[in-house]
Parts: C-alpha cells; sequence; structure tokens
C-alpha cells in the first residue's frame, strides 16, 4: 500500500501520514492526472485495467495517487511513467485544473489536472499491463467524449482550453 499524506476536505495539509488504506472519514488524499497531446494533435487514451477496482475497462485519462512527500505534478509525470512509459518533466507540466472529488463516504481526493505536449509519438509505448489494458491515438474530440463520462464541466472546459491553446500553436 501507497504511503500518502492526508488533507481535510477544504485542502489544508493534517500533517498525518498513512497507507491509503487506513484512511478514516474526513481523510482526503491528493490525486494527479495528465492529458499529454502530441505534436501531432493526438491525445493519449488509456483504457483502464479491466480488473481495476473503478472503472474497469474505461477510457480515460492517466493518472493516480500523489504520494506522500510528493508534489501533485510530480506524481503526474510518475504516473505516465509507470502507467504508459512516456517520460515526463514535472517542472514543464501545465496546471489545467482543479477540483474536489468526494467519495460519499466521509474521504475523497483532491484533483490536480495537468496538460503536458510532447513530441510525435511514433510508436504506442510499453504499457503497464497491470493498470491499463490498452492505449490509444486519438484527435480531441474522440478524446473528449471518451473522457468526460465521469468528469464535471470545469474539467471539460480545462480540455477544451487546453486544446484551443496547443492548437493556436501549430
Amino acid at each position: 500500500m501507497e504511503m500518502v499524506d492526508v488533507y481535510t476536505m477544504e485542502g489544508e495539509p493534517t500533517g498525518r501520514t498513512c497507507r491509503t488504506d487506513a484512511l478514516a472519514p474526513g481523510d482526503w488524499v491528493r490525486h494527479a492526472v495528465v492529458i499529454i497531446r502530441d505534436g501531432l494533435g493526438r491525445y493519449v487514451l488509456q483504457q483502464r485495467s479491466l480488473k481495476a477496482r473503478f472503472f474497469a475497462g474505461k477510457w480515460d485519462v492517466t493518472g493516480g495517487g500523489v504520494q506522500a512527500g510528493e508534489t501533485p505534478a510530480q506524481a503526474a509525470a510518475r504516473e505516465a511513467g509507470e502507467e504508459l512509459g512516456i517520460a515526463l518533466d514535472a517542472e514543464a507540466l501545465v496546471s489545467l485544473y482543479r477540483y474536489r472529488a468526494d467519495y460519499g463516504n466521509g474521504r475523497g481526493a483532491h484533483v490536480f489536472v495537468y496538460g503536458a505536449a510532447v513530441a510525435p509519438i511514433e510508436q504506442l509505448p510499453a504499457w503497464n499491463a497491470y493498470e491499463v489494458n490498452d492505449v490509444r491515438l486519438c484527435g480531441f474530440r474522440e478524446f473528449y467524449e471518451a473522457v468526460m463520462y465521469n468528469k464535471d464541466e470545469g474539467f471539460g472546459e480545462a480540455l477544451r482550453r487546453f486544446e484551443a491553446e496547443r492548437a493556436s500553436r501549430g
């Protein structure tokens, strides 16, 4: 089990660190996701493991929990490496959006959404088959429609803004 820093619902650190399976009601953690767009305007879309606890088999963004002592940007870069074999520089990630995901059991996560612009992807990466069932490159519309099944309008607006900014750069 991963060790995580614990926060309040308002995002204030509690000073506690614990294993994810030891979180109590009122404990909130941090989660980071990264939207990866290559130089040809294609997005990396991954299918969650068919054995995943939540949203098994759904096509989604790359991400995961922020470990103790880690920044959300570092976690987003780490997750891209662990899940997809794509190396990202945490310092180069663009902050797109932040929201709270209430798990409905007194716990939740502060979710940090980042964007990454990478060189054209010539070949799909060798992904982590434990966490990812499949990976594909797709255009913005397909990506947007696939990942919005459990996201709010603010997330959608952040995606549209990221696409518009990247598309305007060529």
